[in-house]
């Protein structure tokens, strides 16, 4: 299956770095879905629930506010604050 980086990273550390199917966030305009080889995207995040989908498992991220880009192949989280749920 096809997979794209992934890194979520806060003001204090580096939440999660690593390759990725699938990552759902909350978007300021409502949920987004993104999958393997998107295209170019830049947006704010409200607070929620980032759902990254990585080797068949699902895993699950609180965040509060931030932003989100998705470039050649990889999504960048620079989120206010997050944590594994």
């Amino acid at each position: 299956m096809a997979t794209m980086k992934l890194e979520i990273i806060t003001p204090e550390s580096i939440i999660y770095t690593g390759d990725v199917e699938s990552v759902i966030a909350p978007g300021s305009e409502g949920e987004l879905g993104i999958l393997p080889h998107h295209a170019s995207l830049m947006t704010a995040l409200q607070s929620g629930e980032i759902k990254v989908t990585a080797n068949g498992q699902a895993n699950s991220y609180s965040v509060s506010g931030g932003f989100l880009e998705v470039k050649d192949n990889q999504v960048t989280i620079l989120a206010d604050s997050a944590v594994s749920a």
